[in-house]
C-alpha cells in the first residue's frame, strides 16, 4: 500500500510539471532593470552621503563576482541566538553570454547552545553552461534535541542528543536539452561522537529502539534528473525547478547499512500582473526510503532538506521518519516600490511515516509571515527574516540569505 502511495505522489508531481510549465530562458542581470531599484549598499551610501568609490564602491564588471556578506545576530528554534556570517558569491562564468548565474552560498554560525555550523552550497556552470556542478559541504558540532519518530510526537518527547557531522555531496550534471540535465552524484555523511543523553534501559528512546550507535556513515551514488528554468536561483520570479534523485547507499562504499532513497524536489514560480512586484511560489518535497534502514540521523526529517529550510514554525528535526511528504506555498510582494523592503506570507504542511509501522497517519501544518531586505540588487539577493507558527505551541524565527525556496 505504501509503495502505491509513493508511486502516486511521484506521478502527480511529474504530471503537474509537464502540464504547468512553459519553458523560458533565464534572465541575466541587466543594468536597465536595476536602475530604479535600491539595496542596502545604496541605502548606506545615501545615509552617509557617499558617492561611488572607496568602501562604498560597487564592482563595474558585469560578469561579477558579486559578493554579499553581512554578519548579523541570528536565531532559530534549534540554535537559539547565533552569531551568523553569511557569504554569497555570485558570478557569470561566460564572458559573452551571461545566461546562467553561478554561486557559492556559505554560512558560518556559533550559537547559544554551543553549536558550531559551517555550510557551503555551490552551483557552478562551465563549458558554455553545458556542465553544472552542484556541491553541498557541511560541518556540524551539534548538541540538540530529537523528538522520536513519526508525525504524532509531542514537544514533551524532546530528549538531548549530541554529535559531530561532516557532509560531502557533489553532483555533476550534463545539459541534454534546454534547461534539462542528467547527472551522477556522490554523497557522504559521517556522524561521530553520537550521544543520546536521555537514553535509559528502563525508558529507551525511539533512537535506542530504532538502532543507536556512537557513529554512522552513509556513502552512496545517485542518479539525477534536473529541469531548471528559474529566472534567478537567488530569488526566482518565474520558471520551475524539478529535481528527481535516486540515491543508493551501500556497505561496499562504506555505509553502515545498505539502503535506497528517493528525493523529488519541485518548485514553481508565478509572477502576478499587478503594478507592484508580487507573485506566488509553490514547493513540493518528497523524501522516501525505498528499501533498507538508514541511520537514525540520516532519516528524512523536518529542516534537513538541502537548504535546511523546510518546516518554518518548527525546529530542525522536530519530525522524523523513514518517509516524508512536504508541501509549502508562499505569497511574495514588495513593500517599497524600490524593492529595498519586501514581505511574504507562507503556509506549509508535512507528514512523516510512523514507526515501527510505515503509514502516514497525521499531517502537521505551519503558517507565518516574513520581511525581505534587498542586500544586492544586481543578483537579487535578499535577507529573509520569518516568523512561523506550528502545532502544539511550536513557534519561532527563521533567518536566511536568499529566498527560502
Amino acid at each position: 500500500m505504501l509503495h502505491l502511495k509513493i508511486i502516486s505522489c511521484c506521478c502527480f508531481l511529474i504530471i503537474g510539471c509537464v502540464h504547468a510549465e512553459i519553458p523560458m530562458s533565464p534572465s541575466p542581470v541587466v543594468k536597465d532593470s536595476i536602475s530604479n531599484q535600491m539595496d542596502v549598499l545604496d541605502l548606506v551610501k545615501r545615509v552617509f552621503k557617499k558617492k561611488n568609490g572607496g568602501l562604498f564602491s560597487r564592482k563595474k564588471n558585469p560578469n561579477g563576482p558579486f559578493v554579499t556578506a553581512l554578519p548579523y545576530p541570528g536565531y532559530s528554534i534549534a540554535t537559539g541566538v547565533a552569531g551568523v556570517l553569511p557569504i554569497n558569491i555570485s558570478f557569470y562564468t561566460g564572458k559573452k553570454n551571461r545566461d546562467e548565474l553561478s554561486f557559492f552560498n556559505s554560512n558560518f554560525q556559533y550559537t547559544q547552545y554551543n553549536q558550531v555550523i559551517a555550510t557551503s552550497l555551490s552551483n557552478l556552470y562551465f563549458y558554455h553552461d553545458k556542465f553544472r556542478l552542484v556541491g553541498d559541504f557541511r560541518y556540524y558540532n551539534f548538541p540538540t534535541v530529537t523528538y522520536g519518530l513519526g508525525s504524532r510526537t509531542l514537544l514533551t518527547n524532546a530528549h538531548k542528543i549530541n554529535y559531530s557531522q561532516i557532509r560531502v555531496y557533489e553532483t555533476l550534471y550534463y545539459q541534454v536539452a534546454e534547461n534539462t540535465n542528467i547527472g551522477l552524484g556522490y554523497h557522504f555523511d559521517y556522524h561521530w561522537h553520537i550521544l543520546d543523553e536521555s537514553n535509559t534501559e528502563e525508558n529507551p528512546t525511539d533512537f535506542q529502539k530504532y538502532g543507536y550507535s556512537k557513529n554512522s556513515t552513509s556513502s552512496g551514488l545517485s542518479l539525477n534528473f534536473l529541469y531548471d528554468s528559474r529566472s534567478n536561483p537567488n530569488n526566482p520570479k518565474s520558471g520551475m525547478y524539478f529535481n528527481f534523485q535516486f540515491r543508493s547507499n551501500q556497505k561496499f562504499l562504506g555505509s553502515s547499512n545498505s539502503y535506497n532513497s528517493l528525493i523529488v524536489d519541485y518548485r514553481k514560480y508565478f509572477s502576478l500582473p499587478i503594478h507592484w512586484d508580487a507573485g506566488f511560489a509553490l514547493w513540493g518535497y518528497l523524501w522516501l526510503t525505498l528499501s533498507g534502514k538508514p541511520p537514525y540521523l540520516d532519516l528524512p526529517s523536518t529542516g534537513w532538506d538541502t537548504n535546511n529550510n523546510s518546516g518554518r514554525g518548527y525546529a530542525m528535526g522536530r519530525f522524523r521518519g523513514k518517509n516524508m511528504i512536504y508541501l509549502e506555498t508562499e505569497f511574495r510582494f514588495n513593500i517599497l516600490r524600490s524593492g529595498l523592503l519586501g514581505g511574504v506570507v507562507f503556509g506549509n504542511l508535512r507528514t512523516l511515516s510512523e514507526w515501527p509501522g510505515n503509514n502516514f497517519v497525521k499531517a502537521q501544518p505551519g503558517i507565518g509571515l516574513g520581511l525581505r531586505i534587498k542586500m544586492n540588487k544586481r543578483t537579487n539577493t535578499n535577507s529573509a527574516i520569518d516568523y512561523g507558527f506550528g502545532t502544539g505551541g511550536s513557534r519561532g524565527f527563521a533567518f536566511n540569505l536568499n529566498e527560502v525556496f
